[in-house]
């Protein structure tokens, strides 16, 4: 898919991404809190999940704009 969403630190999102395997966290919902490097200098997501306040780091490709 190509849908483009534009992501602002302290922005809401859901977590949805576009491969039907990662089934874990699907549909919570997070806050940005940064963005970060990893040590193959691909960009990540901080991000605190809504519903548990815990931290995880993601890829920038499985958020998605809540529509709701």
């Amino acid at each position: 898919m190509s849908d483009t969403v534009n992501l602002t630190i302290g922005g809401s999102y859901v977590f949805a991404p576009d491969n039907p395997r990662k089934t874990k966290n699907r549909g919570r919902k997070c806050t940005i809190l940064s963005f970060e490097l990893n040590d193959e200098y691909e960009l990540e997501v901080r991000v605190v999940y809504h519903d548990t306040n815990r931290e995880a780091l993601l890829q920038v490709s499985d958020l998605k704009t809540i529509t709701e």
